[in-house]
């Protein structure tokens, strides 16, 4: 009994530490390109595939595919976006079919491996950018992290545990 036990947990942790990209999937990625040069130049790396990840900007369906704008951010353990202000800047994701904007919505972090297939210019305020656009072989949507509260996350105490 002992141990299947440490065989679950043993299984649980690895799990937990792996990738959320798959394995063949992350050996095809080009490591040597940098965000910022395929920024300055994403003809230049048409047919790459690339690691990238972010926040979610904005989605939007068109009738044989779904656009994910994102704002770029490095990537962290297991390839997950880190927060702060470090952002080198905007790509576009591009996935076949239908992806609901309700649950690929702003805010939410992305992770995308996927193929560099050309570059869009849009508008950004008053500037023309160009976004680098990815087409997806593997997308990572993260789960939403809680929002915490004033209150501590740790009780302590003897005897039953009710609240009022």
């Amino acid at each position: 009994m002992g141990l299947i036990s440490i065989s679950i947990l043993i299984i649980f942790l690895l799990t937990g530490c792996a990738p959320v990209i798959s394995k063949g999937v992350l050996k095809e990625v080009d490591r040597s390109i940098s965000f910022e040069q395929l920024l300055e130049e994403p003809e230049a790396y048409k047919g790459k595939t690339l690691l990238l990840g972010g926040d979610i900007i904005e989605t939007q369906n068109l009738p044989a595919k779904t656009l994910i704008i994102v704002l770029q951010r490095p990537l962290g353990h297991r390839g997950r976006p880190v927060g702060g202000d470090v952002s080198k800047g905007r790509f576009i994701i591009s996935a076949a079919g239908f992806l609901d904007p309700a649950i690929y919505r702003h805010g939410r972090k992305v992770t995308v491996a996927g193929v560099v297939v050309g570059k869009k210019v849009r508008p950004l305020g008053e500037v023309e950018y160009t976004y680098p656009i990815i087409e997806k072989k593997e997308l990572y949507l993260w789960p939403e992290e809680e929002v915490s509260s004033a209150e501590p996350q740790v009780h302590i105490g003897v005897g039953v545990g009710v609240v009022f």
